[in-house]
C-alpha cells in the first residue's frame, strides 16, 4: 500500500554531483562568447541554483540568452558521463523508499531532457513516479508549483522536499511541506540553516529515520 507522504528531491547538488559539469559548461560558454573574461570561484558558486536565463542575463544582453543556453546545453548534455557522480547512499536510499512504497519525485530547475540524462547515467529513473523539469512548470523554485504538483499527482497530503539551496528550502516552506537541506553543498549551509529546515543531513540515508517518524 502506498504511503501518504511523498519524498521529493532536487537533482543537481542533491542526488547528483554536477558541480564540475556545471563549471566546465559555463567555462565553455565564456571561452567562446567572452574569451577575455575570467570567472572567479565565487562566480562559479553563484551559478549553482539559479536558472541559466537568470545567470546569463547578468553578463550578456537579453537578446543573446537563447543562443547562450543552447550552446551551454549542447556541451552540458554530451559531457555528463565525464563529469557527473552520484552522492553516497543515494541509490540505497531510493531503493529503500521505493521498496517501502513511498511515492518519489524530482523537482528541478533544469530542463527535463537534461534531468533524464543524469538520472539515466546511474539508472535512477526507475525509482521516480514523477520528474518535473522547468519545462513542466510555469513558475520555478522558490515557487511551490512543482512540489504541489508532485503531491497532487501522487495523491499525497504530506511531503518532504530535499535540496541544496535556499530556493529549495523556501519552495518546500511555500508548499507547506517538511524540508531537508544537504550538508555537502559547496556553497555552505549557513544560508539554508537560517531558514530553519526540518533537518540537515550528512548523507542521503539520514532522511529515512525522519520520514518514518512523521
Amino acid at each position: 500500500m502506498k504511503k501518504d507522504l511523498a519524498v521529493i528531491f532536487d537533482l543537481d547538488g542533491t542526488l547528483l554531483n554536477t558541480d564540475l559539469l556545471i563549471r566546465k559548461s559555463f567555462e565553455h560558454v565564456f571561452q567562446h562568447y567572452k574569451p577575455d573574461y575570467k570567472l572567479s570561484d565565487e562566480e562559479h558558486l553563484s551559478f549553482l541554483g539559479p536558472t541559466l536565463k537568470d545567470t546569463f542575463e547578468r553578463y550578456f544582453p537579453e537578446s543573446m540568452t537563447e543562443e547562450l543556453i543552447e550552446y551551454y546545453r549542447e556541451y552540458n548534455h554530451s559531457h555528463h558521463a565525464l563529469y557527473v557522480t552520484i552522492y553516497p547512499t543515494v541509490k540505497d536510499t531510493l531503493e529503500y523508499l521505493k521498496n517501502h512504497n513511498y511515492p518519489l519525485g524530482v523537482v528541478t530547475t533544469k530542463y527535463s531532457q537534461a534531468a533524464y540524462i543524469g538520472l539515466d547515467l546511474f539508472n535512477l529513473r526507475q525509482y521516480f513516479d514523477i520528474v518535473l523539469g522547468m519545462d513542466h512548470v510555469s513558475n520555478v523554485k522558490p515557487d511551490p508549483e512543482g512540489i504541489l504538483r508532485v503531491m497532487q499527482e501522487t495523491n499525497c497530503k504530506k511531503a518532504l522536499y530535499i535540496g541544496d539551496n535556499t530556493s529549495d528550502i523556501l519552495a518546500g516552506k511555500n508548499a507547506g511541506v517538511y524540508t531537508a537541506g544537504v550538508k555537502w553543498t559547496p556553497k555552505g549551509t549557513q544560508d539554508m540553516e537560517k531558514l530553519n529546515p526540518d533537518l540537515m543531513i550528512h548523507q542521503m540515508d539520514d532522511i529515512i529515520e525522519f520520514i518514518e517518524r512523521v
